[in-house]
């Protein structure tokens, strides 16, 4: 039998696939919550969107996932290094690009956060007509230039894109004149960290990333 929690029509299915879930622990880490309190918070969320959806001409029909996560500060308004004094000095960072069309509207989507600490700061912009894989470049681009501007010295990145992952870890030529410009971008502002990896995620564990790139393109629609 196939199970309820999967392939959700609905931001309030997807909500009552999460709670049921009994991995959270990923998200709730993304969060910044507990799995408890993240439990809690989607019930709660599920019922509003419920009692929403059931009045016409309300926003719920236009809820995103990026409204699961709360609003972290914007990364271009931050002057100084985010890090906390206490703790890791590794900032860990999550990219994702997203392009409708590919080529077409393209839009990249980043969170900061401390490594075994809270999330710092977000980025999340729409970068006009590109390529997913442009887009995911981009978003690593841009990630970068954040920390160099702030300072970091010790980066772990994470992103679900398999190609650009084994491009940056050596595994893969370059070989697309559209990517090469960006990708000697990135070897460029990684030389400045002292401690720089790279590594793949799966998409749910990027999801945060992936809904403030999107929600960067429904906005700029």
């Amino acid at each position: 039998m196939v199970s309820e929690n999967r392939n959700p029509k609905t931001l309030t299915d997807l909500l009552r696939a999460l709670e049921r879930s009994g991995d959270l622990r990923s998200l709730a880490r993304e969060c910044g919550l507990s799995v408890r309190e993240l439990r809690r918070r989607l019930a709660i969320w599920r019922r509003e969107l419920a009692q929403e959806a059931e009045q016409p001409g309300t926003a719920a029909a236009r809820a995103t996932v990026a409204d699961t996560w709360p609003q972290l500060p914007s990364a271009a308004h931050l002057k100084g290094n985010p890090l906390p004094k206490d703790g890791s000095r590794i900032m860990e960072i999550f990219t994702d690009g997203a392009s409708r069309g590919n080529p077409g509207p393209a839009a990249i989507g980043i969170v900061f956060r401390q490594r075994n600490g809270p999330n710092l700061a977000e980025h999340s912009e729409a970068i006009g007509r590109a390529t997913n894989n442009v887009a995911e470049y981009q978003a690593v681009v841009t990630a970068l230039e954040h920390a160099r501007r702030w300072k970091v010295k010790k980066v772990h990145l994470f992103l679900d894109s398999e190609l650009i992952t084994r491009q940056l870890t050596g595994v893969y030529r370059v070989k697309s004149p559209d990517l090469r410009p960006l990708f000697q971008q990135v070897v460029f502002l990684s030389r400045g960290l002292t401690e720089f990896q790279v590594r793949h995620v799966k998409r749910r564990q990027n999801a945060h990333a992936d809904a403030l790139a999107n929600k960067a393109l429904d906005a700029d629609s």
